[in-house]
């Protein structure tokens, strides 16, 4: 392994360094943790290993703002300097306390035979900076691994719950349920209540929320939804809806899970409530395996944008946070020269193949034949390539015709919005060229398009 650790400098001299996404200093950024609005700033954390672009000892990067655009790092971080989390603070979340942000997480400690203990912890973020760390779960529960993490606490009408993803000791992945009156004191209540009894092998980073009377459960189960064949991402992110009893905590009529996002760089999901009540998403954007070209700069990863959800016939739609329209600069010709650029296509009729990013020999391919309602995205035909073990395209058959696409690009992502958001694509790239075209190979005449260039804001980041 070449030594990873190089200057700031040379790291934000890269010209994939994004324009406005979240993207780490230096080092490797995974799972964003930690996120709420309090006081009118979003919070943002994320899991980071400063020293370079690979997997090692974790702290929680901050970031805050009060658009969801302009972000500024934060002094504030949780850093892993207890004997609870001697070997990483692992992932978790927030709650707003008496006006007091708390913080919960998986603390990861290893003996000296290298066994994994891990303890839940909670911590509280004041003026100056992380404080009152302690322990609130000591032990891993009967009939489960040590991998036990990543909470997710709530409010319950009962009180409070947390969420944990867990190993049952057959190997296979479940969700398990504690409930505390007061943050403090912590009872385990049950596996939370399914039909996924063999559902992978492990499910990380859950997620718990309400939209429209319904429960839904964000998740990530390992060792599932990822058949070789069919080009799927090792590690998928998905979702289940149903009915949430939280009296026993229940969730056993469900629907069947469902991926959250059918691109090549998106896991560890995690939502928060925005200033006007909307639920939002961030997740990693990235993948577990392999290494990214980046590498070489010292660097790895962003996270996505921020999307709102909403629940449609049990489905979760995701669309651009309306906040984001604060990049848009005026509109100009669809071929013109750009390193970012949103692109909205409306009243799409048949089939459509473009270009999302063109220049020379290399271009990223989205194409949907109507005759079939199959959408591919592709991106073989680039030369920095990396994670190409699965496949370098990703094929999904729509329940309804295409009719919308919406189009974020950054300097080095994609995320692709079909029919209002029913489905997304994410993935990053690496261009020899950063700045490119949108090409248009076949689209029908009475399509209505627009592409806006916008800002570069990450002057912080």
């Amino acid at each position: 392994m070449k030594d990873t650790k190089h200057t700031l400098n040379h790291i934000t001299n890269n010209h994939w360094r994004t324009q406005f996404h979240i993207q780490p200093p230096t080092g490797l950024l995974n799972d964003p943790n930690g996120l709420i609005y309090h006081d009118g700033v979003y919070h943002v954390f994320y899991q980071w290993h400063p020293d370079g672009p690979t997997h090692g000892l974790k702290s929680w990067n901050h970031v805050t703002s009060t658009d969801l655009v302009h972000w500024t790092q934060d002094k504030r971080i949780l850093q892993p300097d207890s004997i609870y989390d001697s070997h990483g603070a692992y992932s978790g979340s927030a709650l707003i306390v008496d006006d007091t942000l708390e913080l919960f997480y998986t603390g990861n400690t290893r003996t000296l035979d290298d066994v994994r203990i891990p303890y839940q912890l909670n911590a509280r973020l004041d003026s100056n900076g992380i404080v009152d760390k302690k322990v609130v779960i000591d032990h891993i529960p009967k009939g489960y691994t040590d991998h036990f993490r990543d909470p997710k606490v709530f409010t319950t009408p009962q009180g409070y719950a947390m969420i944990l993803g867990a190993q049952r000791q057959d190997m296979t992945g479940t969700a398990l349920l504690y409930t505390s009156t007061d943050l403090k004191t912590w009872h385990f209540a049950k596996e939370l209540t399914t039909w996924l009894q063999s559902f992978g092998y492990m499910w990380e980073c859950p997620d718990y929320f309400e939209l429209d009377q319904k429960g839904i459960l964000l998740f990530c189960p390992q060792g599932a939804m990822n058949v070789p064949q069919l080009n799927t991402n090792i590690y998928p992110n998905a979702y289940i809806v149903g009915e949430y009893d939280t009296t026993h905590f229940d969730m056993s009529h469900h629907t069947n899970p469902q991926l959250l996002d059918y691109g090549f760089d998106f896991y560890a999901a995690q939502t928060f409530i925005d200033q006007t009540g909307q639920r939002v998403l961030l997740a990693w954007m990235g993948a577990a395996e392999g290494g990214y070209p980046s590498d070489k700069y010292g660097w790895a990863h962003v996270l996505t944008l921020p999307r709102v959800l909403t629940l449609i016939d049990n489905h979760l739609y995701q669309q651009p946070h309306p906040n984001l329209i604060a990049l848009r600069t005026d509109s100009v010709p669809i071929d013109s020269p750009l390193c970012s650029y949103e692109l909205t296509v409306d009243s799409i009729q048949g089939d459509l193949d473009i270009d999302l990013y063109h220049f020379r020999d290399e271009c990223i391919n989205l194409r949907y034949d109507a005759s079939t309602q199959t959408l591919t995205l592709d991106r073989s035909a680039l030369k920095n390539t990396y994670a190409t073990e699965r496949g370098e395209t990703r094929t999904l058959r729509l329940d309804e015709p295409l009719k919308n696409l919406h189009v974020f690009r950054d300097t080095s992502t994609l995320e692709i919005f079909i029919n209002q958001g029913r489905y997304t694509l994410s993935l990053r790239f690496f261009p020899q060229h950063i700045e490119g075209h949108v090409k248009i190979k076949t689209l029908n005449d009475s399509a209505l398009k627009t592409l806006y260039p916008l800002e570069d804001v990450n002057h912080d980041l």
